[in-house]
């Protein structure tokens, strides 16, 4: 974004002040609410809101603030229609201040800017601040901005008012809540859907019976359950290219009725799973291009073909994810293809220029030689539980979005969940939407203004935190990845996280006698609060026989009485009582683990410290389909049990796989399957995995849908051996009794270095 000089407030006699909004004729309802919020936010201001009149009954008038494709804007040789979308101006005239820019958004960004000017900060959906200014004088005003992206989109943010935080911060899009047309619409996708939408096109249920040819050949047998689909077949292409057409002339008939802007970019993208099409034709064609890149991309610029001359304005959005991510050797996208590339391995505690990134900066540049149009799907989020504990990485949003900025993206969708207990999510996605629109922007004067506006006198101490949180991590090599559990963030030792609380109890001293400022700082502590407790028995072996600088329980009882405050403050009213379960099955879950457990007897006799001993209350357990229960049979009294429905018994039946999982390689380590001979008897009985080397970020996974799974400590690479203590219960397995629900419980894990 290029900005002109210059600005300056002033305070002057009341009679100089603009003292009315001249909106344009035929204005849309972007620019009505650029025009409300430059009279309501000054009314704020100064207790006297400028009132919003015609601009025709302004005509005579120099003291007006001029807003829209308004006469005035034109005799300034701003012209309607001469601006891009989003381009915004902010002009000083003999005739007043004239406010206007491009369509959909480019008048309302001018008013947000120039409010901004005056000290008007929205932090959060909830939280903003507006200073008093008696008499505000605007003089030498020539201001000019784009945003440096086309496109800039967060999935989510989901608090009430959230379509109005992320216009007013310049965000464009909002994963899948809408943006209306009254703050300028969004940058949507058209139907069915942004991603993973093949079938969506060609659904199975419409179409396999008749049809099993449009759909993918997997190990010999056509598939249309969790597959792709047969790209290359010539009436999968034409189905799909009718279906597109209607999909835009549905999208611009809404739009029409809805005033919004009409979509400009369509989804034709992969199913999110593997099952890729292996018929000859298909296989043939990857082959050819060195991977399936090369038949995806054919099959878009088919329909990028199909589609341009009826409607040129629109684009054909694809991925380059996992089996795509490599470019073709030989096929070009089309200029009106878009190439979506998904950071899936990245180390998101280093920015893309970092030696840790080259992976990811080498497939940008690879496509940015042969792609016109790039976006890049980015994550900031970790998909395991406890999502999101505490790392730096708002530094490294100018360095990523400059060099995408700089190859060919112009685009950023980042997903950001977890509202109510992300790490900093606050500080990061206020920090993201400034970067996104302007990636020249001084980190640290950005950093010390939100700091400073949003925390008050404890901006300081935290940002001593954020600089130790990432010195921390860089000392400590942290690798976090999208895969990435509590085990990953191996800079929390006991040592950072004692430091950090004494910080945050500084930065709670500073703050004292407000409330509101109190309750936003210990948001921003939840997320190291939250840590102490899903990484309490690490901490405590490490600490070994020193004192626990923290009290345990005070820090579950503050992370609860923080997180349902927020919730209360974020939620919308018919979601908060599922929320607050959530948050306190969490924290009651972390409090409740036991930090010292014997060995299991088998395992008593071996060397100091050659020992990990995992019980079921650090086991992950995926959408609560496995819980841990109370167990008198486990030696630990609880255990990880998963209850199987009669409808899966056939994908439970033995044998049944488990292993480990590598997630900074991002590969399996090693597998076995439990055959039912193996099962000696009821109860509970240890099984072992091959000898394997475990990592810094390694876990256990059970079953073929790994709905249970383990954290590791880090092995530092060494061999290892992995006993699992498993039940298996019920009529579907042997020894089970047929009163018994088939399930299957796992109650602990131990992990064993070989020497």
């Amino acid at each position: 974004m290029m900005l002109m000089p210059a600005l300056v407030l002033m305070a002057m006699s009341h009679n100089a002040a603009p003292s009315v909004i001249a909106l344009a004729e035929g204005a849309t309802a972007a620019e009505t609410t650029a025009a409300r919020e430059l009279s309501t936010y000054p009314g704020k201001m100064t207790g006297r809101a400028w009132p919003v009149i015609p601009e025709t009954r302004a005509s005579s008038r120099r003291d007006a603030i001029w807003v829209g494709p308004t006469a005035q804007a034109s005799a300034a040789g701003l012209r309607a229609g001469s601006l891009r979308a989003e381009e915004w101006v902010v002009r000083s005239t003999p005739r007043g201040l004239v406010v206007t820019g491009g369509r959909p958004r480019g008048t309302l960004y001018a008013a947000w800017h120039l409010l901004e000017r005056l000290g008007v900060r929205w932090w959060t959906p909830c939280d903003e601040t507006v200073p008093r200014i008696r008499n505000p004088r605007l003089t030498g005003l020539n201001l000019r901005g784009e945003p440096a992206f086309r496109y800039r989109d967060v999935y989510m943010v989901e608090d009430p008012g959230a379509d109005r935080w992320c216009a007013r911060n310049r965000l464009n899009r909002n994963g899948d809540r809408p943006i209306g047309a009254e703050l300028g619409g969004a940058m949507d996708y058209g139907p069915p859907y942004h991603v993973h939408t093949f079938y969506n096109y060609v659904p199975p249920g419409e179409f396999f019976a008749s049809h099993p040819e449009y759909f993918a050949e997997v190990g010999g047998k056509r598939t249309g359950e969790n597959a792709q689909l047969c790209t290359t077949n010539a009436d999968v292409r034409r189905l799909m290219l009718e279906r597109l057409r209607a999909y835009i002339a549905q999208s611009r008939a809404e739009a029409a009725k809805t005033g919004s802007p009409a979509s400009m970019v369509y989804s034709v993208s992969q199913n999110d799973w593997g099952g890729f099409c292996e018929c000859a034709q298909c296989k043939a064609a990857a082959e050819r291009e060195g991977g399936y890149a090369g038949p995806y991309i054919d099959l878009a610029n088919y329909l990028a073909d199909g589609i341009r001359n009826d409607y040129p304005d629109v684009a054909i959005d694809t991925l380059a994810y996992f089996m795509t991510q490599k470019p073709p050797r030989s096929v070009r996208p089309r200029d009106n293809v878009i190439i979506r590339l998904c950071d899936t391995g990245s180390n998101f505690a280093r920015p893309i220029t970092d030696p840790a990134n080259k992976a990811f900066r080498d497939h940008i540049t690879s496509w940015a030689n042969i792609a016109k149009r790039l976006r890049i799907w980015d994550y900031a989020v970790t998909y395991c539980p406890h999502s999101v504990l505490p790392f730096a990485s708002a530094q490294t949003y100018p360095l990523d979005f400059r060099f995408y900025r700089d190859h060919n993206v112009e685009g950023v969708f980042t997903e950001h969940e977890y509202s109510m207990s992300g790490d900093m999510r606050d500080l990061k996605l206020w920090l993201m939407a400034r970067f996104l629109e302007d990636p020249n922007l001084d980190y640290a004067a950005a950093l010390r203004e939100f700091t400073d506006g949003y925390y008050g006198a404890a901006g300081a101490v935290i940002r001593i935190y954020l600089s130790e949180l990432q010195a921390a991590q860089e000392k400590a090599g942290s690798f976090i990845g999208m895969g990435s559990g509590p085990i990953s963030f191996i800079h929390l030792t006991p040592s950072f996280v004692a430091r950090a609380h004494e910080l945050f109890d500084r930065a709670e001293r500073a703050v004292a006698g407000k409330p509101d400022m109190l309750h936003r700082v210990r948001v921003a502590r939840l997320s190291l609060d939250r840590a102490t407790l899903a990484l309490a028995r690490r901490l405590n072996a490490q600490l070994g026989s020193a004192s626990c600088p923290w009290d345990r329980d005070a820090v579950a009882r503050r992370a609860l009485e923080t997180w349902l405050t927020e919730i209360d403050r974020r939620v919308a009213p018919a979601k908060r009582e599922s929320e607050r379960a959530a948050a306190r099955r969490e924290i009651e879950t972390l409090a409740a683990v036991r930090l010292n457990l014997p060995l299991p007897e088998p395992f008593r006799g071996l060397p100091a410290g050659s020992v990990q001993d995992h019980a079921a209350e650090t086991f992950r357990n995926f959408a609560d389909q496995a819980r841990v229960v109370q167990d008198a049979e486990a030696e630990t009294g609880t255990a990880s049990r998963f209850e199987i429905p009669d409808a899966e018994l056939a994908k439970y039946a033995l044998p049944i796989p488990w292993g480990t999982y590598d997630t900074v390689g991002l590969r399996g380590v090693v597998s076995a399957r439990i055959a039912p001979e193996a099962i000696p008897g009821p109860g509970y009985h240890w099984y072992r995995l091959p000898a394997c080397k475990v990592g810094t970020a390694d876990y256990v996974w059970f079953f073929w849908s790994w709905i249970i799974q383990c954290d590791l400590s880090d092995g530092g690479g060494d061999l290892h051996e992995v006993h699992a203590r498993i039940k298996f219960e019920g009529p579907a397995f042997p020894h089970g009794k047929p009163d018994q629900r088939n399930a299957i419980s796992v109650e602990r894990i131990v992990a064993v270095r070989k020497r």
